[in-house]
């Protein structure tokens, strides 16, 4: 097969200096492999804490300055990494040997190999040169490599990118699936002031979306799809039959059919067949699942064809509170608070808003709020509720008072964990070093966030999902305490899933809005509102949730002495009885 697989041309990024080529190395190399995200957002830092500082303070007035990070060539970059990581899908990932922080072997000028390891020498020979590389490939991908090589030595440069397949099967001990599929990679040395050129092994995702592509494109029988899923996930045929109960006749005479029907003469060229379908073909990402409850959820009828998914907990008659939930964790933080709610006699109504979860998707950024209040105001319609009382947790916030500006029923907003507007720079430096980085991208770079979001997505549908979420919580901190102290942390990743089922849409749309001013929302409401707030929020600080709270005679604030961000988690009981005595109030007038 000679299928073209290298990408648009490069951008042409003129002199780079090396903060800019190290951070366009970095994101090559986070699409590779998850396990770079943490080196990749530790670069992203510096570069965009740097563009923050030179465009200055927000305008104090509105918190709307229109002033944006204006890169051409890092977007240009970006757009095409995010580009690789939709092609590639988000199938269950295959965890190989080679595939963690170090590559299989690294090419310096003219193919000279640099460094190699173990693996490397399993498939190339020991001490393996050029001519041993080229050796292994098919004839296709040694044109590539040499084609890749010399364009690197003319005009050394990050960002170019090709998939290689070996001539046949990797040797027993390898760490490569049976086809043999490698990516390769160019980026700035690490080490020095030059680029080098790196060759990993190519983890392909298997979704149901490229399943049915390869099924409708070709004609295979699912037993035939089954095949290909088990040699794309490094299965060959004497272990197949072994774990399938199946002769390897049987499977040798399906493997025949296959090669028939794609059209194919061995195992690499299937693989790269498979290749070309996920960095070239339609989207195959996570098809989506049927709409269906899930325990304790009932599917509402929003009355124009979409099905709004709502949670419901805590004792019947129980006083009427909505959940409005946040961005990152979704409802993870209603996992464990049924006897908080018995106990506070709360009936917990809990809408999925759009983009998240199995919710119905809205692409809409700027209006995502109102329609928020809008669906919320058909659903309470169709739970013959009256008038309710919201709890806005952590970013829901935004989208509760949204709701509580449009609808009559609200009696009233409760903020746990809020966040508040944004009217200064000085509330980004009070974040951790990663929810800044994602804070400033959104509001000085927004054109950037998508990749950003997408390279974290990444990271959570890998095996290392609890190193996207460690970050987040500084060590000594008491959410990083409280995390590890409940047990927690599955139970967050589980969240932070359900905000990505979708895409980086939801994170996407949320984080626009929470790193800007909008105060407008707020003061378009009438009814009271009370914060509930710990006093060691890493996110937002006690001074600004103060200034928020002093700045309107309606809102009242409860600290919580000595806790953080993660005050439902840590303290349900207590906080439930507060929005309980609360809600309490409000609805008696």
């Amino acid at each position: 097969m000679a299928t073209d697989l290298d990408p648009e041309p490069n951008p042409d990024s003129g002199a780079l200096d090396a903060e800019r080529a190290r951070l366009i190395g970095s994101i090559y190399e986070v699409v590779l492999s998850p396990d770079h995200f943490d080196s990749f957002m530790a670069d992203w830092s510096v570069f965009v804490e740097d563009a923050a500082r030179r465009l200055g303070e927000l305008q104090v007035t509105d918190g709307q300055s229109a002033r944006h990070l204006d890169d051409p060539v890092i977007e240009a970059h970006f757009r095409r990494a995010f580009a690789l990581f939709e092609r590639m899908g988000r199938g269950e990932a295959v965890t190989l040997p080679g595939e963690g922080p170090e590559p299989l072997l690294r090419l310096g000028r003219g193919g000279q190999v640099i460094e190699a390891g173990p693996e490397a020498e399993a498939l190339f020979g020991p001490a393996p040169g050029i001519a041993a590389i080229r050796a292994a490939l098919d004839p296709d991908s040694a044109q590539r490599l040499s084609a890749v090589l010399a364009a690197q030595d003319r005009a050394p440069a990050s960002g170019r990118f090709a998939v290689l397949s070996l001539a046949g099967a990797p040797g027993q001990g390898s760490g490569l699936p049976g086809g043999g599929v490698l990516a390769l990679a160019t980026g700035r040395d690490a080490s020095g002031e030059g680029f080098v050129t790196s060759l990993r092994p190519m983890a392909i995702g298997w979704s149901r979306a490229l399943d049915d592509l390869l099924t409708a494109s070709f004609r295979l029988t699912p037993r035939e799809g089954d095949l290909v899923r088990d040699l794309v996930q490094g299965g060959d045929l004497a272990g197949i039959a072994a774990s399938s109960g199946k002769s390897l006749n049987t499977l040798k005479a399906q493997l025949k059919s296959v090669f028939a029907k794609t059209r194919t003469s061995s195992q690499s060229e299937l693989m790269r067949l498979v290749a070309v379908l996920v960095l070239h073909g339609p989207d195959t990402g996570r098809a989506a699942e049927p709409l269906r409850p899930g325990a304790g959820e009932r599917l509402l009828d929003l009355g124009d064809g979409r099905l709004m998914p709502v949670q419901v907990q805590g004792p019947e008659g129980g006083v009427p509170v909505i959940f409005v939930h946040g961005m990152l964790e979704g409802l993870a933080s209603l996992t464990r608070v049924d006897a908080a709610l018995a106990a506070a006699g709360i009936r917990l109504y809990a809408p999925m808003r759009a983009n998240f979860g199995t919710a119905p998707a809205d692409p809409r950024l700027r209006e995502a709020p109102d329609l928020f209040a809008r669906d919320l105001g058909r659903a309470l319609s169709v739970l013959g509720l009256g008038r309710v009382v919201l709890l806005g947790h952590m970013a829901g916030t935004i989208y509760a008072h949204a709701a509580a500006a449009r609808l009559e029923q609200v009696a009233g907003v409760a903020m746990v964990a809020g966040c508040v507007p944004i009217l200064s720079t000085l509330q980004f430096a009070a974040m951790t070093p990663r929810q800044r980085a994602v804070a400033y991208t959104a509001r000085f770079a927004p054109a950037l966030l998508p990749a950003i979001l997408r390279a974290g997505m990444a990271q959570i549908d890998s095996r290392s999902a609890e190193n996207f979420m460690m970050p987040l919580y500084a060590k000594g901190s008491r959410d990083r305490e409280a995390v590890e102290r409940l047990s927690i942390a599955e139970t967050i990743l589980d969240g932070y899933r359900y905000t990505v089922a979708q895409g980086p849409k939801a994170f996407h749309i949320d984080a626009w809005h929470v790193t800007r001013n909008w105060s407008a929302l707020v003061d378009a409401g009438s009814c009271p509102v009370h914060m509930i707030h710990g006093t060691d929020d890493p996110v937002v600080t006690l001074d600004s949730v103060r200034a928020f709270a002093a700045m309107r005679n309606r809102v009242t604030l409860q600290e919580l002495d000595g806790e953080g961000q993660l005050i439902l988690y840590s303290r349900p009981e207590s906080v439930l009885a507060e929005v309980a005595r609360f809600a309490r109030r409000c609805l008696a007038g």
